[in-house]
């Protein structure tokens, strides 16, 4: 698992966080965007510790699900998956707009959480 976040915005007191389970997904590869809402979990510096978010229905098929499960450090409960960050506590457990990414070659490549607010953060 891939995570990467983007530089604090002090104006708008906001994180973006992106997490891949493939580090050689291209944007020209994402052929579909399905907005969710995640939870994750972050420590008192803002790196994510986990996230957990239910799976839409059109993504729930084998091997999409397959695909999940292989996942080190991943569970799937009915229709939720967790992912957790090895050597991460998080603090702080928040909600936030994200984008599941699909591609043509693997489902639900990466999740974007969008405009993480850090004013919860403290």
């Amino acid at each position: 698992m891939d995570v990467k976040k983007n530089n604090y915005d002090p104006e708008g007191g906001k994180f973006q966080y992106w997490v891949g389970f493939k580090t050689d997904a291209a944007d020209e590869d994402i052929q579909a965007r399905i907005a969710v809402e995640v939870a994750l979990s972050v420590s008192e510096n803002g790196d994510l510790a986990d996230l957990s978010f239910t799976v839409p229905k059109a993504c729930r098929n084998d091997h999409a699900m397959t695909f999940l499960q292989k996942q080190e450090n991943s569970n799937y409960i009915e229709s939720r998956i967790f992912l957790a960050v090895p050597g991460r506590n998080g603090d702080s457990v928040l909600r936030a707009p994200a984008d599941l990414q699909l591609d043509h070659n693997e489902p639900l490549v990466p999740v974007h959480c969008q405009d993480v607010d850090a004013t919860t953060l403290n």
